[in-house]
């Protein structure tokens, strides 16, 4: 898989190997934090199987959504998860959950496009203070967790990007890299 492992000499390959093993994808929270200085979180609307939520950084005062997210619980009920889950719940960020706890995240890719948001997608332009319509890059994955010899599907997740954060080739970019 790795063709120039066997170049390494004992140890410094261990050590390679591990550090591959234990990678962990820079999260969209991350991405925002670094980009606009700041990050959070608001649940707009939720139930037992679905929730929505702005992914924001703050300008002027002002929460700019820079992420609309779209999540349909895959393993609400899975006893392994719920600690997460109930934090997830209770309005924190899904991959800062995860990634805290000490799961290893992998984002399956199940597409990118451009969308056209339009005027009666009101909610998504008075979130992200843009203009409607407007042409916006989206991704859609699963989102994926391990620890410990146990892997679940968490969440299907589809995400809409601000256009001052992502438009679509940054986002082909970042999705073909490792998740």
């Amino acid at each position: 898989m790795f063709p120039f492992v066997r170049f390494l000499s004992g140890s410094l390959a261990t050590l390679w190997l591990v550090a591959c093993a234990t990678y962990q994808p820079l999260l969209n929270s991350d991405r925002i934090e670094q980009k606009f200085g700041s990050y959070g979180v608001e649940v707009v609307r939720q139930n037992e199987t679905r929730r929505v939520s702005s992914l924001y950084s703050l300008s002027g005062g002002e929460h700019i959504t820079r992420t609309w997210a779209i999540v349909e619980f895959l393993s609400p009920n899975e006893p392994a998860l719920d600690k997460e889950h109930e934090a997830i719940f209770g309005g924190a960020s899904i991959g800062r959950t995860f990634r805290d706890a000490g799961w290893t995240i992998y984002k399956a890719p199940l597409g990118a496009e451009e969308v056209v948001v339009s005027t009666e997608d009101a909610e998504i332009g008075a979130y992200m203070h843009i203009n409607l319509p407007a042409r916006l890059a989206a991704w859609k994955y699963e989102f994926v967790v391990s620890r410990e010899g146990q892997t679940f599907d968490y969440a299907r997740i589809t995400e809409i990007y601000h256009p001052d954060y992502l438009d679509f080739e940054d986002l082909l970019r970042i999705s073909a890299s490792p998740q």
